[in-house]
């Protein structure tokens, strides 16, 4: 056998060429193509249709993909905290594009319920995206707010999942270790108002994306502590303290309303006195209630009375609640205008005019309020009184005018609840249950659905007590099935068998 016989019989094995010129099929399954036409080699041993791209035909250009969470409010050098690096769980730790995505989440999503006032959004953003690019502890909490805010669309990201367990387990030893050097530093040290605001992201957390009332209690008596001790400084950032106050207000007043046993009344009393007395200043600068703020100190004074009733005089009791009362009848009373004044009650002074969400927002609460009232002074009130059924119907007609996904729906958990336990026709039910239903398709909190879930309640017992052919024409009263709290405590909601906060 010759040389020349030898290598024609055996031929050098050539590797095929590594390139994304291959079939289509060869692409679509993953092999390596050794693009030989028509057919290629892994196409002809599986008995495939090789398909091959047109040269001659235009290929569309593949855009660049738009880098994600692309926010003008977030800087670019936003990166993670060093302090996020020493997490245990070093896979949890968000890289580059997660983080971008959860501070763009942020601003974008997870808190628009906190600023019903697209004018105020952006100083709302302002003040937390300044704190938080500035301290770790704020961010690490802005961080935990978004990834749960987020889980709950982006349902199966195990690795979003894990982020968002790291980053709260993270946010709430932050804030431990700060507490602890707060209480033992110099008592002339000026105090940081980061805290603060990180601790009232976690009550977001907690009562919007967990519904854990019972981890959402201690922060709450945080706050209202660390407010206390700074109500005698002079913040550095006066507007950053006037959200805060008016932040913590809704939370605080909101769970009292029926966790009222398990809080720090005193050191919140003081706050809360704090923002009655200089009411027109912080309602000209708030940013999420607008004038409804003064409600919402409202709704912590009754409740402040209602659990001091026990240790105050029968006819001092009634006195201080039928002023309240009577406030709440006319939105000028709340205000503080004089009779004798042209300007409208939702206009503060001649350079501060409310949105028409904002008079909604003030109606809604007040209307509700002075239901809440009635009930406390009189606790065995028929829900079909027609005192009562004036008020519910003013309410349903001002619920009826707001559109449907309008953003005050995140903030009227409360005074449907509360309205809703008087509601005795169906369609006032209806009404406020399309609303919950609403607000539940956005939010996606276990608020409205508990608070849905509950009012169904009461309104199937009178038909379970009294039969179905009565219930058409008999409206028991609500709270004589114990909705009010235990027997004998008349004058309280404190006992309400509901799950969640009504924030």
């Amino acid at each position: 056998m010759t040389v020349e016989s030898a290598d024609f019989s055996i031929p050098c094995k050539i590797s095929p060429r590594r390139s994304k010129d291959g079939c289509q099929t060869c692409r679509r399954r993953k092999k390596k193509c050794d693009e030989v036409h028509p057919i290629c080699g892994g196409c002809s041993r599986n008995s495939l249709s090789c398909q091959w791209l047109d040269p001659d035909a235009n290929q569309p250009t593949k855009r660049r993909r738009r880098r994600l969470c692309q926010s003008e409010v977030w800087p670019r050098s936003s990166d993670i905290p060093r302090e996020l690096g020493g997490m245990v769980t070093v896979f949890a730790v968000p890289s580059r594009p997660i983080l971008r995505r959860l501070l763009a989440h942020f601003t974008e999503s997870s808190a628009l319920w906190m600023s019903i006032s697209p004018r105020c959004y952006k100083r709302f953003l302002h003040h937390v995206v300044s704190t938080a690019i500035g301290s770790s502890l704020t961010m690490s909490c802005v961080l935990a707010v978004s990834a749960a805010d987020l889980l709950k669309y982006e349902t199966l990201e195990p690795e979003l999942r894990m982020i968002s367990l790291d980053l709260y387990g993270k946010a709430v030893a932050g804030i431990r270790s700060k507490i602890n050097n707060e209480l033992t530093c110099k008592q002339d040290r000026p105090l940081s108002d980061d805290i603060v605001l990180a601790i009232l992201l976690l009550c977001v957390h907690e009562s919007h994306n967990f519904s854990d009332t019972d981890r959402l209690l201690p922060h709450l008596n945080a706050a209202a502590f660390l407010l206390q001790q700074r109500l005698s400084s002079t913040p550095s950032n006066v507007q950053l303290r006037t959200f805060l106050l008016e932040l913590f207000s809704y939370f605080f007043a909101l769970t009292a309303f029926s966790h009222g046993p398990s809080l720090a009344l005193t050191p919140a009393g003081e706050v809360f006195d704090v923002i009655s007395a200089n009411s027109h200043q912080l309602l000209g600068q708030g940013m999420l209630l607008g004038p409804s703020q003064a409600l919402i100190t409202t709704i912590f004074q009754v409740t402040r009375f209602v659990m001091r009733a026990p240790s105050m005089m029968y006819g001092m009791f009634r006195s201080e609640l039928a002023i309240i009362e009577h406030q709440l009848q006319s939105a000028r009373n709340l205000t503080g205008f004089p009779a004798e004044s042209e300007q409208s009650p939702y206009q503060m002074q001649s350079s501060i005019f409310y949105s028409q969400d904002d008079k909604t927002l003030f109606e809604l609460y007040r209307l509700s309020c002075l239901v809440y009232v009635k009930q406390i002074l009189d606790p065995h009130v028929h829900p079909s009184d027609h005192q009562l059924q004036h008020i519910v119907n003013s309410f349903i007609d001002e619920l009826g005018a707001l559109e449907s996904d309008s953003p005050l729906n995140g903030i009227l958990a409360w005074p449907l609840l509360v309205v809703g336990l008087c509601a005795v026709t169906r369609a006032q039910q209806c009404l406020i249950l399309a609303r919950l239903r609403e607000s539940h398709k956005i939010w996606r909190t276990d608020i409205f659905t508990t608070t849905m879930d509950f009012l169904r309640q009461r309104w199937s017992l009178p038909a379970a007590e009294t039969g179905p052919g009565r219930h058409k024409n008999t409206h028991q009263a609500m709270f004589e099935y114990n909705c009010r709290g235990s027997p004998g405590s008349n004058h309280t909601f404190e006992s309400l068998p509901l799950r969640v906060v009504l924030v």
